[in-house]
């Protein structure tokens, strides 16, 4: 390599830029020498774009600032070597925060010069069966009226990325029917097994995290995520202020490309999400490689739905019982009820981290003394040994680390009474992989004394197990 031209070689260096430059430079004396010049700037280029955000500044006083999706658009056409760098993509704060600004100068298409030429040579728009001209009329109707946020340039975006390993959608982000389509090429190139080498894809995407923005009436739909789940090596999904309720994802993924979304889903986070039993019914019977779901559920906007606990985590159970590895279920906050009913965790063949509140308990319980009123037997007749083995029921012979989550009140120290009765001598028969218990037990003002009380009585029967508490 060291005998071509130099001019030969210099002409060969952008090429390797980013992803084997230093490796290439590094080669010999010979090519670090011709190497150096470029250095400085592959460093500006990494430290703003590889781990790359929004920004109202940039921390490089030599590039402008990048705010928004048109923002970078002009970047990369300008010096389309930046979209290579981008490895984790956080678009949360496209147009964030919104604030007076001086109106964005979108080109005029029939003025030509980079921007125009990325659009209308755009295989993927092509590919959607969209009009270059009439899509790029839209982000500039959008950037006109809509606080500098577009849709449109969100979405094309992501034809750009080919190095992108991590993408976080912007706060705004919806669906569009344009978008739409657009999003449903990038997704069916993507799954193609022979990708053109020189096609930016979304091929690389192992983390995808869906955005909402917090407030009183704005959700994520879950069907929104669908499209990106379905990207061939997206592992890890986490969702805020997520809702799903009944079978909407089963329309949306019912059609190619998205008939097999979510099949390298090994790790699902869901944090103050509304999901009932249908919802994520349909979920886990799409992740077939699912080993972790972490799962907060709280109210959304003005429907003080009512949460039906026991339903949903027998729904996870039929789903995903015989490979889930870890499994949370927490309550962050909820306007309606818990609809009582009876739970059942024994399903689950390897799970070995669990996470439940005692509301959970609560309703076996209940279940447990309406079924006694029914055959006109009481709890006493019935004996805390027959009833603590019916609760028995919600934790699995392989967890080996269980947390349960209180707050203290609603008579949860019942729960925890019922539950480990006697729990020194049926802990090996039934718990035998058991190591480690945590307790949530509120200080201070939160909790009732009651509740507190039995948190320290447990500790000594937990002991007698040779069990952590």
């Amino acid at each position: 390599l060291t005998d071509l031209p130099t001019e030969l070689l210099l002409k060969i260096i952008p090429h390797v830029l980013p992803e084997g430059f230093e490796n290439f430079a590094i080669t010999c004396r010979t090519l670090y020498e011709l190497f150096t010049p470029f250095i400085e700037h592959h460093n500006r280029l990494r430290s703003q774009f590889q781990n790359f955000i929004y920004r109202e500044w940039s921390r490089d006083p030599l590039l402008s600032p990048i705010r928004t999706a048109f923002d970078l658009i002009k970047r990369i056409a300008i010096e389309p070597i930046v979209a290579r760098y981008i490895r984790e993509a956080n678009f949360y704060r496209d147009s964030f925060p919104p604030r007076a600004r001086l109106r964005q100068v979108v080109p005029d298409v029939h003025d030509g010069g980079p921007v125009v030429t990325l659009f209308a040579e755009s295989a993927y728009l092509r590919q959607a069966g969209l009009d270059w001209k009439e899509y790029y009329a839209l982000i500039k109707e959008d950037l006109k009226h809509n606080d500098d946020y577009s849709q449109e340039a969100a979405a094309f975006i992501l034809t750009l990325l080919p190095n992108v390993k991590a993408l976080t959608l912007p706060r705004l982000w919806k669906p569009l029917d344009k978008t739409g389509k657009l999003v449903d090429a990038i997704v069916r190139e993507t799954r193609q097994l022979h990708l053109q080498l020189d096609r930016p894809s979304l091929a690389q995407v192992t983390k995808f995290e869906s955005s909402s923005w917090s407030g009183p009436v704005h959700r994520f739909d879950l069907d929104k995520a669908v499209s990106f789940l379905a990207l061939p090596h997206v592992r890890w999904f986490c969702s805020p202020s997520c809702v799903a309720i009944g079978d909407c994802p089963l329309a949306f993924a019912s059609k190619d490309p998205y008939l097999r979304y979510g099949e390298a889903l090994q790790t699902a986070h869901f944090v103050r999400c509304c999901i009932d039993e249908v919802a994520i019914a349909d979920f886990v019977k799409h992740t077939p490689h699912l080993r972790m779901i972490r799962y907060s559920h709280s109210t959304i906007g003005d429907d003080n739905k009512d949460w039906n606990i026991c339903k949903f985590v027998t729904a996870i159970e039929n789903g995903a019982g015989n490979y889930l590895e870890e499994l949370s279920i927490s309550i962050t906050e909820l306007r309606g009820s818990i609809i009582t009913g009876r739970a059942s965790m024994r399903g689950f063949q390897r799970l070995r981290k669990l996470e439940f509140p005692l509301e959970i308990v609560m309703c076996n319980i209940t279940d447990a003394v309406s079924r006694a009123a029914t055959s006109n037997e009481s709890l006493v007749d019935q004996g805390l040994e027959k009833f603590s083995t019916f609760i028995g029921d919600l934790i699995p012979a392989s967890v080996s680390h269980l947390s349960l989550l209180s707050s203290g009140n609603d008579n949860h120290e019942r729960a925890l009474n019922v539950m480990f009765h006697n729990f020194a001598a049926k802990k090996d028969s039934q718990l035998p992989a058991l190591k480690e218990i945590y307790l949530s037990c509120p200080g201070g003002a939160s909790g009732d004394n009651i509740y507190k009380e039995e948190c320290k009585r447990l500790v000594i029967e937990v002991e007698k197990a040779g069990v952590a508490l």
